[in-house]
């Protein structure tokens, strides 16, 4: 048996399978021009060493007995030697092995290099991610900047902190409401007004008012949310609201944070005996 019988044998063996040569390639990591040289009997330019460490891959990966091609195609390399062309010497000298060790570690090398693909897919998660946390930024500095506007507005708006509901403001509440026959609620103030009040009018949403200080016309038109007013007044102050739950009152120190129900129109006066709210 010649080293030709040997490749050829290789080669039917591998066609019975139903194996082409870059399945072979994938799997031993054999380039596809040293596979050729195999079956194709053109073992030339390969040293001794290398081949047969390619034929006893090339033969485990087809599931034969290496053996049976080792020893007849070692003994084909070295029984006719072939001259290098270029330098006049025999191949498989020093100088050729290490230039077939070099070309195969650079086909090695180059096989592991992930493909042009996979490296367009890595730059677009990249980007994506950066995108991602771009846009969340930018969404967290909005809403810490919208909560900072609506609390200094608040702020603002009630200087004095806050006081609990009275239980003689809820009372008094509820006897107005029973005893009025005209559905005006009255509500007394906590301290006597002796000489002029302040009014501060907070709009929790946006809201039409209409307003009177002491019987001239000081305020017409449409209170934007968060937006906060006050007056001064020496005797009374009267108003028309468009939505009774868009606003919140601050007479003097005492605060009336519900003055009706979501979208009832009410007509409200703030004298010394205190507020009253009518439709």
């Amino acid at each position: 048996m010649n080293i030709q019988s040997a490749g050829a044998r290789l080669k039917q063996l591998r066609l019975e399978k139903g194996i082409s040569l870059e399945e072979v390639q994938k799997k031993t990591k054999i380039h596809l021009n040293v596979l050729r040289a195999i079956e194709g009997d053109s073992l030339s330019d390969l040293s001794p060493i290398y081949l047969k460490s390619f034929i006893r891959i090339y033969c485990n990966y087809l599931g034969v007995d290496s053996k049976d091609y080792l020893g007849v195609s070692a003994q084909s390399v070295h029984a006719a030697p072939v001259l290098n062309s270029k330098v006049g010497r025999p191949v498989g000298t020093r100088l050729d092995r290490s230039r077939s060790f070099i070309k195969d570690t650079a086909v090695k090398i180059s096989s592991l290099r992930p493909p042009k693909r996979f490296n367009k897919l890595i730059l677009f998660i990249v980007l994506a991610v950066l995108a991602v946390l771009v846009l969340t930024k930018l969404f967290s500095l909005f809403a810490n900047r919208k909560a900072k506007d609506v609390s200094e507005a608040r702020s603002a708006a009630l200087s004095a902190p806050a006081q609990p509901k009275q239980k003689t403001q809820a009372d008094a509440r509820k006897k107005g409401a029973a005893a009025s026959k005209d559905n005006t609620a009255v509500f007394k103030m906590q301290k006597e007004i002796t000489s002029g009040f302040t009014l501060g009018v907070l709009a929790k949403d946006k809201c039409w008012i209409s307003l009177k200080v002491d019987g001239r016309l000081a305020f017409h038109g449409v209170l934007a949310r968060g937006r906060f007013e006050s007056w001064k007044a020496k005797n009374k102050i009267e108003f028309s609201l468009g939505d009774a739950a868009a606003v919140e009152l601050q007479v003097n120190d005492q605060r009336f944070p519900t003055l009706g129900r979501r979208g009832q129109s009410i007509r409200v006066l703030v004298n010394k005996d205190g507020l009253k709210i009518g439709k």
